[in-house]
């Protein structure tokens, strides 16, 4: 405000001298229009982010024994969605020692499993890397010990 009132009391020549000129409606109206877009493609971005199509939580996981760690979780989901899964059990050396890439059929929109996740030795932790519809998510690669190779884990898991 003040600047404009500072530009209406110098004379033409003054303010043309100093580059001094009322702001134009047009350009307030533009930067607010984009201000409000800007705002509403970010709100839209972080909703998207917040609420993702597959839910998935880790409940429990228990070592069986040495070569056995049952991972108990649950997935939230469209109810007409295949969703896949990727599980990971870990050593004491943050090694892994089992990997499985799960199928959960069609079926419920709440989902809880205990999956047998086969392994190489014994587990120190379980965990759920991700969950994704239709497609496995994008997750770290497995990390066995050179020389080793995962155990076969079973694919599927019914989701009816």
């Amino acid at each position: 405000m003040a600047r404009r009132d500072s530009a209406a009391a110098l004379s033409p020549q003054m303010a043309a001298r100093y580059g001094i000129r009322p702001t134009s409606r047009w350009l307030i109206l533009a930067i607010a229009v984009t201000g409000a877009a800007f705002v509403g493609v970010l709100g839209w971005i972080t909703w998207r982010m917040a609420t993702p199509p597959v839910q998935s939580e880790l409940l429990s996981f228990r070592v069986v024994n040495a070569s056995r760690v049952d991972i108990t979780f649950n997935v939230r989901r469209d109810t007409g969605s295949e969703t896949v899964c990727v599980l990971r059990a870990r050593d004491e050396l943050h090694v892994d020692v089992g990997y499985a890439t799960v199928n959960i059929s069609a079926g419920r929109d709440y989902v809880l499993s205990t999956y047998p996740l086969a392994t190489l030795a014994r587990a120190t932790s379980a965990e759920i890397l991700g969950c994704d519809k239709g497609a496995a998510p994008f997750v770290d690669a497995p990390s066995f010990a050179p020389g080793t190779v995962n155990p076969p884990q079973l694919a599927s898991i019914d989701g009816s």
